[in-house]
């Protein structure tokens, strides 16, 4: 329809006149009563949703101290992998971890001294390196504190279309 046509059924249009006074609509109390406790109840389940946003920040993670100094790796690729520990200066190999296995792995003292920012690196069906950073094939974390590598629990998984080393808060109490 183009504009001309529109124009032409614009004119043809019958106008009717608003009305001038409004109709007065009278609630009857039970409907106002039902009103309030519907925006009540829908009010007190937003304000717990905020409050458990409050929870979810609190969950950071714990000092170093508090941590055990393992992480829990699980493997869901169809390969074995080579788990490294990536520092600024140096990189610690953390262990093998087999098709389908959950591994704890130990971190070097010597790397909880360290103090910067680190990363893990997973290396799948490759011989074990000594240089994973540098490695193209290497799936790796971004940089964080050993705190927060410690309190995750971390999982290794391919597809035909992507490598993922994905992780979740570690569980609150030990298996």
């Amino acid at each position: 329809m183009g504009l001309a046509a529109f124009c032409a059924l614009w004119d043809k249009a019958p106008s009717a006149p608003f009305p001038a006074s409004e109709d007065t609509v009278i609630t009857p109390r039970i409907h106002s009563l039902v009103s309030f406790a519907g925006a009540l109840s829908v009010a007190l389940t937003l304000a717990g949703c905020a409050s458990t946003a409050s929870h979810a920040a609190s969950v950071a993670p714990a000092a170093i101290d508090e941590l055990p100094r393992v992480i829990r790796f699980d493997n869901a690729a169809p390969d074995y992998v080579h788990v490294y520990l990536v520092g600024d200066k140096r990189e610690w190999f953390l262990g093998r971890v087999e098709i389908g296995a959950r591994a704890t792995l130990r971190i070097p003292d010597d790397a909880l001294a360290d103090g910067w920012p680190m990363r893990l690196a997973v290396l799948e069906g490759q011989h074990r390196t000594l240089q994973v950073a540098n490695d193209s094939h290497a799936a790796t974390t971004l940089r964080q504190p050993i705190a927060a590598i410690l309190s995750q629990r971390w999982t290794f998984s391919q597809t035909a279309a992507n490598v993922q080393l994905t992780s979740m808060p570690r569980d609150p109490r030990p298996r």
